[in-house]
């Protein structure tokens, strides 16, 4: 979730007109009305996908799935605020949260206080709100605004491909070219390519083509995470009936017969060639040991779509060392994670983030007219 725009001048400075645009725009829901100045917004502000089949996943199939608010002008849309509302185990307590993300103003609306409207019509819905990760404004901004910071969440990068392991060995070390090519295709097929670590006993993984029946009841109390969110059938379907996003492939995790963890994959195009990402990965009360199998599982099998690096994000301390020791790279800065309102959860228990929450399963998004970034 990020909220950005481009200053058009120093900071500190509000002219009257962004005054009077701070008074005059009305912050209201969005409506399908209001699609053609969204839409315009979208085409001046991202270099997303222009098509109408797009538009209409994008913003009117998501509308019962979540809440989405708008600020508008004069027959203009100058802002956007989104989230997805996702049931949320906290404490144990069954609540539904709201995920926010496009949290975004036209180019010269920073400093008129729109963004701030827009997130204020977000905290006033009853459910609790999330924000994982953003700009550096975002993480200035929301404590200011009485959001609670819980933690963060790592975002980590497998990289796999031997050109890109061989750029940086000669930017790092002005390697020959030749010289890093050769040495990078045999170390990438050896330390640094995804394998299959030892199958706990009675252990198996079988593929899936849609979201696990009875992935549910994995999540019982909360299987040991004080925050936690559950898979929803309805938003998963949305997310990947996307020509936009990829592919994604989900993994069942058993042992001795009974199912112990899920995961979630997916693969996508770039301008630099394809990648993929390791979406969720869960188990109640899991173990260093179990997380790292079924972390080195789903890393293998994202190896058919030959990707440049796999990327994942977590903030349990078990899944974080299990991706290390799958050789995952720890990047930084790290994704902070604000929970409103202060006090909805009280923190006794770690909190489960992976790239399965707001936008990132969506981002970067693919263009018509292009295989690179939208987003």
């Amino acid at each position: 979730m990020r909220m950005a725009a481009a200053a058009s001048g120093p900071r500190n400075l509000r002219t009257s007109d962004s005054m009077d645009r701070d008074q005059n725009a009305q912050i209201v829901p969005f409506t399908p009305e209001l699609l053609p100045l969204v839409r315009g917004f979208s085409e001046r502000y991202w270099t997303r996908p222009r098509t109408d089949a797009y538009y209409e996943w994008r913003y009117l199939r998501p509308l019962a799935l979540g809440r989405m608010f708008v600020a508008v002008q004069d027959g203009q849309c100058l802002g956007t605020l989104c989230s997805l509302r996702k049931p949320y185990l906290l404490d144990g307590r069954p609540t539904d949260c709201l995920e926010v993300f496009d949290w975004h103003c036209l180019p010269g609306e920073k400093g008129t206080g729109i963004g701030i409207r827009l997130m204020r019509a977000m905290m006033r819905q009853p459910e609790p709100v999330l924000s994982v990760g953003g700009t550096a404004d975002v993480h200035a901004t929301l404590p200011k605004m009485g959001w609670e910071p819980i933690g963060s969440a790592g975002h980590y990068e497998l990289v796999v491909a031997p050109e890109t392991l061989a750029a940086r060995l000669r930017h790092h070390a002005a390697v020959p070219a030749a010289l890093a090519r050769g040495v990078m295709r045999l170390v990438s097929a050896g330390w640094y390519a995804p394998r299959r670590r030892r199958v706990p006993p009675n252990g198996l993984v079988s593929p899936v083509g849609a979201l696990p029946a009875g992935v549910r009841e994995l999540y019982g109390d909360g299987g040991g995470y004080g925050l936690v969110q559950r898979p929803d059938a309805e938003v998963q379907r949305w997310i990947t009936d996307s020509t936009w996003s990829g592919h994604f492939g989900y993994l069942v995790f058993a042992l001795g017969g009974r199912v112990r963890g899920w995961a979630m994959t997916r693969t996508f195009a770039t301008a630099t060639g394809p990648e993929a990402s390791l979406v969720e990965i869960y188990a109640p009360r899991p173990d260093v040991a179990l997380y790292t199998w079924m972390v080195s599982e789903a890393a293998a099998a994202l190896l058919v779509a030959r990707p440049r690096r796999i990327h994942a994000r977590a903030s349990c301390p078990v899944l974080r060392a299990a991706l290390r020791a799958n050789r995952f790279r720890l990047l930084t800065p790290e994704h902070p994670v604000h929970l409103w309102p202060k006090g909805a959860w009280d923190r006794a228990e770690p909190f489960h983030i992976t790239l399965g929450h707001s936008d990132a399963p969506l981002l970067p998004y693919a263009c018509e007219a292009s295989a690179g970034p939208g987003a």
